[in-house]
């Protein structure tokens, strides 16, 4: 059954200041977090090495939903990011 997260994650100063908001549909956390790993800026992966690790933390935090079987396929819905 597919699932609809929505992951909610921060990186606190002084190592940054950046957050948001991701709404993505996955049928379990790993794949959550594949997906958002996937979809990341090259510009974390780089200044901060350990980012796709610091995901699985939030994808596991995440408020999660099941969802019907009329959902189209797996991915990033929505994000809002600063």
């Amino acid at each position: 059954m597919k699932m609809i997260y929505l992951v909610s994650y921060w990186v606190p100063f002084p190592e940054s200041e950046y957050g948001g908001v991701q709404v993505v549909i996955a049928e379990n956390d790993a794949e959550c977090v594949r997906i958002l790993a996937d979809g990341t800026d090259e510009f974390y992966k780089e200044e901060f090495p350990n980012y796709a690790e610091s995901i699985a933390y939030f994808v596991g935090r995440a408020k999660k939903f099941p969802l019907d079987g009329r959902v189209r396929q797996e991915g990033i819905v929505h994000q809002f990011i600063t």
